[in-house]
């Protein structure tokens, strides 16, 4: 795959020392662009492990993971905190409330432990909210919080800044996703990531799950399997992303699939490449399950069961038959 690079950068004039998605999104055949290499990754049986995540919902979910974290909210049993339907839920509640949630990420953006009154001033917004969806319960607690327990959560914004970031879970997430699809298979892989400032802490998390499984290896959490441990990696190195490919590559990706998701939620129509690069992604999403939790139900809904009928129907698209799967050998699946 890397050989053939050379000959797109030729062929679309792709000058630029570093592939980003910015330069594709300016260009009126920018998806065409991209289609090419991305039917050029799966050729060559470059499968994207990829996450979707909804940044709004994502906040909501930090913000549960704070407010409803039972080391600080001690009406909470220490089991909730695998309780993921109900604190999905109770995210899915809190989208509702887009000033209160504003709030929560500039607090976590500044980082520095806020006074307890914005703290309360943010939890009797989101217990409002909570109320009028009818969860009282859930509403009652952020109002009764104690001192201890507000000073607390006042230290999760000063948190170190990859602990206040969604990066934290995106990585560990991903990295779950790709020891799903590594274990069955007689493989070794490296991992390059970008170089990260004021990451290493996390890095150096992630570093510690390349080795063989204990006892302590997996565990079932609502019927699926989790992996501490990914024994068919052999290491991690940074890179700078002008020199590695594979980085290039991974930002295009999110980048179209940030604009894809866009279109999709202000009900734009999309156009024939992205239809078919959405197709592909689709297909993968149905083989490695890999966004569900991480955007809210109601984007959920409009992508789950979509294929390329489901695709070619919902966007009222004129496309032939093979169309979608020629683009996807099903041998690289």
């Amino acid at each position: 795959m890397l050989a053939e690079l050379p000959f797109f950068r030729r062929r679309y004039q792709l000058n630029a020392t570093e592939l980003k998605w910015q330069q594709l999104a300016r260009r009126a055949n920018g998806s065409a662009i991209f289609r090419d290499i991305f039917e050029l990754m799966l050729a060559n049986s470059s499968i994207p492990i990829f996450l979707a995540m909804d940044k709004d919902y994502a906040i909501a979910a930090k913000a549960v993971e704070t407010f409803f974290d039972p080391a600080y909210n001690h009406f909470l049993p220490m089991g909730f905190t695998s309780d993921f339907d109900v604190k999905k839920g109770l995210a899915e509640h809190l989208l509702s409330a887009p000033s209160a949630l504003g709030e929560f990420a500039d607090l976590l953006r500044a980082g520095i432990e806020p006074d307890a009154t914005r703290i309360v001033n943010i939890a009797s917004q989101f217990a409002d909210v909570l109320e009028e969806s009818d969860a009282c319960v859930f509403a009652e607690m952020l109002r009764h919080f104690g001192p201890d327990s507000l000073a607390d959560i006042g230290g999760e914004f000063g948190a170190d800044v990859w602990q206040r970031t969604t990066l934290g879970h995106s990585m560990f997430a991903v990295m779950e996703r790709l020891g799903h699809f590594t274990m069955p298979l007689e493989i070794r892989i490296d991992i390059v990531h970008d170089h990260l400032v004021r990451f290493e802490e996390l890095l150096g998390l992630a570093k510690g799950m390349f080795r063989d499984f204990d006892s302590t290896g997996g565990v079932i959490i609502n019927g699926e399997t989790r992996f501490f441990r990914m024994p068919k990696v052999d290491g991690m190195r940074l890179s700078d992303s002008k020199d590695e490919p594979f980085i290039q590559m991974a930002d295009l990706l999110i980048g179209f699939v940030r604009t894809v998701f866009t279109k999709v939620e202000r009900g734009q129509q999309l156009g024939r490449d992205e239809l078919s690069i959405l197709g592909n992604l689709v297909m993968l999403r149905h083989e490695f399950y890999t966004w569900d939790v991480n955007v809210p139900n109601a984007t959920f809904e409009q992508l789950q069961g979509l294929g390329w009928a489901e695709l070619k129907r919902r966007f009222h698209r004129e496309s032939s038959p093979n169309d979608f799967s020629a683009s996807c050998p099903s041998g690289n699946l």
